[in-house]
């Protein structure tokens, strides 16, 4: 009873999951929590603290979790963790496999190495935790690769509906549905979404060596939980009905089960109920009770220094390599993004702001090395791609960890988040001395950042012509970038974005202006 229990549970959780994020859309109602999950992560939330040097309220389910976990154990790997639930899916169509049995217990100290390499990275301001939480590895795969291929397969099956001329009226009326609740309002496409999937299949690959092999030898998230679930009073008991039949080790996806079948190791056991559902003597029984320490960490002293002066040796390469903070300072960040190193302190690159932009001007983008290794998968600001919609402030609503501020709407349309300036040697007017109002009617602000300089000049076949010659009010333009994805030259717009502070002169001035 309870493996089918924790099973729904399994699925209710994943279910929710999925729905909250489809939930995170344009019109977004702030009363359902779309990032509770990730603000649920421990690890995210301990890396966070460290390496912004100040506690980080959004994330107190997090402690709250890690409260729990002292009685109960890991039971959020077991119960909740959604992305534990499709490892669970991914195993059962893998290939067949032996039972795991004891050889892959010599992997277990990995996730304990990877959690120390991470801690000791954010003692020192290096955000690493974002490649290797869990939630945050399923809310970026969900963003940038999964749900974009969902939406191109959903249209193209709506095409086809509408295609065949049968039942017109309820495709319409699905298809509005789908539109107001699945759909994005255009097709996106994200930049970095074959790395980030591949990185997603290799961790479900790992089935083919043993039973979730990610969560019992390489998620650090499981590792901090498990070091907290050794004092736990919630556990497996086992009777004197035993057998000794080794039936509930080969059973155990975590390993967790010890030579003599009696023992627990308490930092393994997710509390799945797996082996009191396979003991024939039922035998097994979860329950309350005082129970000695039966924890085990698989980290030796020398092996906690290696972990240690791998993060430290990681951060260096980061910070001293062609690309450092000062690079990364050149991309264009959301509005409301704090300053360049605590916004890399704080950015756990989930993509949950690049999901919510996506459904409204979809300018945000997973960086790769534009701005240097340290800025890899934060977000930037691509305006050929898309724009910060004016009317929006979604993207700070939804940062788990604040590095993306919460501003009310008239704070956001002051914020700057860079300048246009214009490429005259590639501007309709300036280059070819022809009227072009794109970019001053799409500007959104009521003083209109875009204005125009009527002249009279003389065309190169000696004919005279008025012409609006558009330039930027510096001192008016936030940087949304509306101008630089609407401009009609082909290939590279006549008019863009540079991030705020970074000063640049107009292109190629056209000499007869």
């Amino acid at each position: 009873m309870a493996n089918r229990i924790r099973k729904l549970s399994q699925i209710v959780f994943l279910l929710l999951f999925l729905g909250l994020f489809l939930h995170a859309r344009f019109p977004y109602e702030s009363g359902w929590p779309s990032d509770i999950f990730l603000r649920t992560s421990p690890l995210a939330a301990l890396t966070t603290a460290l390496s912004a040097r100040t506690w980080i309220a959004s994330m107190l389910p997090a402690v709250i979790l890690l409260l729990l976990t002292i009685p109960l154990g890991r039971f959020f790997c077991g119960w909740i963790c959604p992305l534990g639930t499709v490892i669970d899916g991914s195993d059962r169509y893998l290939r067949r496999r032996k039972p795991a049995g004891r050889e892959s217990v010599r992997f277990r100290s990995w996730k304990f190495f990877i959690l120390v390499a991470v801690l000791c990275a954010a003692l020192f301001s290096w955000q690493a935790a974002w490649f290797f939480d869990p939630l945050v590895m399923l809310t970026r795969v969900l963003t940038v690769s999964l749900y974009p291929a969902m939406a191109l397969l959903t249209q193209g099956l709506f095409q086809f509906g509408f295609a065949s001329g049968v039942a017109e009226e309820q495709w319409y009326s699905l298809y509005a549905w789908a539109q107001n609740r699945l759909l994005p309002v255009q097709s996106a496409s994200f930049e970095q979404s074959m790395p980030v999937l591949l990185l997603f299949i290799a961790v479900l690959a790992l089935g083919l060596v043993s039973r979730r092999f990610w969560c019992r030898n390489l998620c650090p998230l499981g590792a901090l939980l498990g070091l907290f679930s050794r004092f736990r009073v919630f556990g497996r008991d086992v009777n004197q009905e035993c057998t000794s039949c080794s039936l509930c080790q080969r059973r155990c996806r975590m390993n967790a089960i010890e030579d003599d079948y009696t023992i627990t190791n308490a930092t393994e056991c997710i509390q799945c109920a797996e082996c009191a559902t396979v003991c024939k003597p039922q035998a097994i029984s979860y329950r309350f009770s005082r129970r000695k320490n039966q924890g085990h960490i698989d980290l030796s002293r020398r092996r906690f220094i290696q972990a240690a002066a791998t993060g430290i040796v990681g951060l260096a390469a980061t910070r001293v390599g062609a690309g450092n903070r000062n690079e990364t300072g050149r991309l264009i960040r959301p509005p409301g993004a704090l300053p360049e190193e605590a916004f890399l302190d704080r950015c756990i690159r989930c993509q949950a702001c690049v999901r919510i932009c996506s459904s409204t001007g979809a300018c945000l983008q997973p960086a790769l090395t534009q701005g240097g290794w340290e800025g890899i998968w934060s977000p930037r600001a691509v305006m050929r791609t898309g724009y910060c919609e004016y009317n929006c402030t979604l993207c700070g609503e939804i940062c788990p960890t604040g590095a993306i501020s919460k501003l009310d709407l008239d704070a956001k349309q002051q914020r700057k988040m860079g300048t246009a300036y214009f490429d005259k040697s590639r501007c309709i007017p300036w280059y070819r001395l022809e009227d072009c109002l794109v970019c001053e009617e799409h500007c959104p602000l009521p003083e209109k950042a875009i204005r125009f300089d009527e002249r009279e000049v003389r065309t190169p076949e000696g004919e005279m012509r008025t012409v609006k010659f558009p330039y930027v009010r510096e001192d008016l333009c936030i940087g949304c970038g509306i101008c630089e994805n609407k401009c009609p030259v082909v290939g590279q717009a006549a008019i863009f974005v540079t991030p705020a502070g970074e000063e640049r002169q107009p292109v190629g001035v056209f000499a007869g202006a």
